[in-house]
């Protein structure tokens, strides 16, 4: 299926609306209680308490931990149980910590009656950055869960059970798994069936497209969700088209493994122009992993064949495996024609949010669809 999302640089972007809420946490949970830090994105499912709403976080090391919130919920915000939200987190003086829905919510005033309304293209271009709904469905059994009662023979199943026996463990992965992951990740298949090629490609978005047919009429939650992967895929997509004429090109993806958390990767490359040399190639990748911790790490390559490394670790203990490892890491480079020309590693947080985003601008135009 061709979609707006490989012609969206096309179509001029209209401002979706974004009310910005404020939620204190509760008094007995602190920012040292949860490990959160300043501008980091959390994602909660909305929990029904007897009393109030409880915000179940989704994202490891968050993950099993919970924010209760008021009673009394700020004017504008309008949350239901099991509702996926995001907020971003904003650290006070003293320790607590307000939370700034992210996700779009709607007016009940009436549009005027010629104003357009947003088209899911537009809708598609306001996304965050994070994939945060993709990485939560290619956590290692989540797709399990969903498939749990499901006829495995029914043939909306097919391709996604085929694709789920293609993904490799973190130790197999190389070179040539890299770029089958990439073939298969949902991001240029519909590119290649334009240009006659592709045919008999098994890949991630097309697959789930299938499944959520299926389970739109058993499980709307699960559908939902699903919806919410294909929309993070549809909209990196749509990042990548708007560079293809700009001064930069970014390429977005999420890389799933049987055996451990997916692992974002983000590649960035500068347009040369007349008289400048050229632009280094630079892949960001972050992980949450269970053995590592959270890890953030920079590549660039410059002159085809000069490496510059700087890693970012949350455990001291990866920082010092890390670094006892950089004379193998030197040999690895130099075996496959590379020079590393400086391999630098911090213990703390990396870059919170790689790819600057911000919701749009308050009063330019109503999303009654988000």
């Amino acid at each position: 299926m061709i979609t707006g999302a490989e012609t969206a640089h096309l179509t001029q972007k209209t401002p979706t609306i974004y009310l910005e809420g404020r939620l204190p946490l509760v008094v007995e949970r602190t920012a040292a209680d949860l490990g959160l830090r300043d501008g980091q994105v959390i994602q909660a499912i909305v929990e029904a308490r007897p009393e109030r709403l409880r915000l179940n976080l989704q994202d490891p090391p968050w993950l099993g931990k919970f924010i209760d919130l008021p009673k009394e919920l700020p004017a504008g915000l309008r949350l239901a149980a099991g509702d996926t939200a995001l907020f971003r987190v904003q650290l006070q003086a003293d320790g607590s910590i307000l939370l700034r829905p992210l996700q779009a919510q709607a007016r009940t005033a009436p549009l005027p009656q010629d104003t357009p309304l947003p088209n899911r293209t537009q809708q598609l271009g306001f996304r965050p950055p994070d994939m945060g709904a993709l990485a939560l469905l290619l956590r290692p059994g989540f797709l399990d869960t969903l498939l749990k009662g499901l006829n495995p023979a029914a043939p909306e199943l097919a391709a996604l059970q085929h694709w789920q026996r293609l993904r490799p463990s973190m130790a197999q992965l190389s070179p040539e798994k890299l770029q089958q992951l990439m073939q298969r990740s949902g991001w240029m298949t519909e590119n290649l069936l334009a240009k006659g090629e592709g045919g008999g490609l098994v890949d991630l978005k097309s697959s789930l497209r299938q499944f959520m047919r299926l389970l739109q009429s058993t499980n709307a939650e699960g559908a939902g969700r699903i919806q919410d992967a294909i929309d993070d895929i549809e909209s990196r997509q749509l990042t990548a088209s708007e560079t293809l004429t700009g001064r930069e090109w970014v390429f977005s993806m999420m890389l799933p493994f049987v055996d451990a958390e997916p692992v974002a990767l983000r590649f960035v490359r500068s347009r040369r122009r007349p008289g400048e040399e050229k632009a280094p190639f630079i892949i960001h990748l972050h992980t949450r992993n269970r053995d590592l911790g959270e890890v953030w790490l920079q590549t660039r390559i410059s002159e085809q064949t000069e490496v510059d490394m700087v890693m970012w670790a949350l455990r001291e203990d990866v920082v010092h495996r890390a670094k006892s490892q950089t004379a193998n890491l030197r040999d690895e480079l130099d075996s496959a024609g590379l020079q590393m020309t400086r391999l630098l590693v911090i213990h703390g947080p990396g870059p919170s949010d790689p790819l600057p985003w911000s919701p749009p601008e308050t009063g330019s135009l109503l999303d009654v669809q988000t």
